[in-house]
């Protein structure tokens, strides 16, 4: 009794004999009758009705210049939606689709962006398309101000290891921090720069040393030179003398 492989080749064999020993025409005719009918089987299928999910991108429009938000706006949301495949192919490759485009009020402070304007936003971007289901009701941000201050600069007595003998001058002397106002109001006066173990720095020399910031907030200049000084010991005060 012949196996399933035994089978298998024999069919295989009936399929291909009579493509065997054919001019190379027959075979152009035959791959493009195979083309042609994938073509035609895909774009019929294209031209049903499915549903499907997409992450669909946001373009978001606010005062740039004043605001600033303190988590990342979220750059897609997914949503859940209805069309035919031509239209769901374009929206998932991203062919001629354009972005929500959201407005929100950037005021400081946690708020919430209502539902009927991200969602008017999406289904004007989604022409063509029937939203099933959306993310959620509300879109939370949170913005802060942009605000400049301007501060000093000190050595830091936490990172060098001698600093009570060292007086230091910096150029600039002052530096201008911009940022959120909630980030900008808790930093330092005078705000610390770390120059490094004095060991490795001469006195009487200028060495440039990067100004660190936190996150969110930017200083006027990302360097500034330092001379580091000796000081000079204060003596005592003489006793008066008995006479």
């Amino acid at each position: 009794m012949d196996g399933p492989l035994s089978r298998a080749g024999r069919l295989m064999r009936w399929f291909v004999r009579p493509f065997a020993g054919q001019e190379p025409s027959f075979y152009r005719a035959v791959t493009a009758c195979f083309l042609a009918s994938g073509l035609f089987w895909q774009m019929n299928a294209l031209n049903k009705t499915y549903t499907t999910r997409l992450d669909y991108p946001l373009r978001w429009h606010y005062d740039t210049a004043h605001y600033v938000p303190l988590r990342p706006l979220p750059q897609s949301l997914p949503v859940t939606v209805t069309g035919r495949g031509w239209r769901l192919l374009r929206a998932n490759m991203g062919w001629g689709a354009r972005p929500a485009e959201l407005r929100p009020v950037p005021l400081p402070g946690t708020r919430y962006l209502p539902a009927a304007m991200w969602k008017r936003g999406l289904q004007s971007a989604l022409e063509g398309l029937q939203v099933n289901e959306w993310a959620g009701d509300t879109l939370r941000l949170t913005f802060d101000r942009y605000v400049t201050r301007e501060l000093r600069l000190a050595l830091s007595p936490a990172s060098l290891d001698s600093a009570p003998f060292y007086k230091a001058q910096f150029k600039p002397s002052s530096v201008v921090f911009r940022g959120p106002s909630t980030l900008v109001a808790q930093l330092p006066d005078p705000y610390p720069v770390v120059v490094g173990k004095t060991a490795e720095v001469e006195a009487g020399t200028e060495v440039e040393v990067a100004v660190a910031a936190p996150a969110m907030v930017r200083p006027s200049v990302g360097e500034v030179q330092v001379r580091l000084e000796p000081r000079t010991a204060r003596r005592p005060p003489r006793s008066p003398s008995k006479r």
